[in-house]
């Protein structure tokens, strides 16, 4: 895709308290990674802004409201289409629970970085952020 510009992407990154993300598992009729596992994202809408983008994308796609924080990666979708950009995002209120959309999202796990690594298939960018997570820990 050299020389077509690149759409912006964002990737929010959840965590709890007990040092657990919350990784999806992509919906199975859906055009691009069908079933892989990622961290909640999506494409920016026009006039939206990466940071109401990330919210809107963690609100469609599991419920949750969401306080985005500041931007933490970038990375490239394994397609070149995307530009990524990561945002470190906090539930707005304690004890919301995660309710998939059934279209977007097959399944929903709250795991350690070391237990993300061993599901498959994932996202490369996902899989080289949490390598390089592991490393720091």
């Amino acid at each position: 895709m050299s020389g077509t510009p690149l759409k912006d992407g964002v990737v929010a990154v959840l965590s709890n308290d007990a040092a657990r993300y919350l990784f999806i598992r992509r919906g199975l009729d859906l055009r691009r990674s069908p079933g892989w596992w990622c961290f909640v994202g999506g494409q920016v809408e026009p006039g939206e802004t990466l940071e109401s983008a990330t919210a809107r994308e963690m609100f469609e796609e599991v419920g949750l409201r969401v306080a985005v924080g500041g931007r933490i990666h970038e990375s490239l979708s394994p397609n070149g289409e995307f530009r990524l950009h990561w945002f470190e995002t906090t539930l707005l209120t304690a004890g919301q629970a995660a309710v998939p959309c059934p279209v977007e999202v097959e399944e929903v796990r709250w795991l350690r970085a070391e237990d993300g690594l061993r599901l498959e298939p994932l996202l490369p960018g996902l899989r080289a952020w949490l390598e390089e997570k592991a490393k720091r820990a």
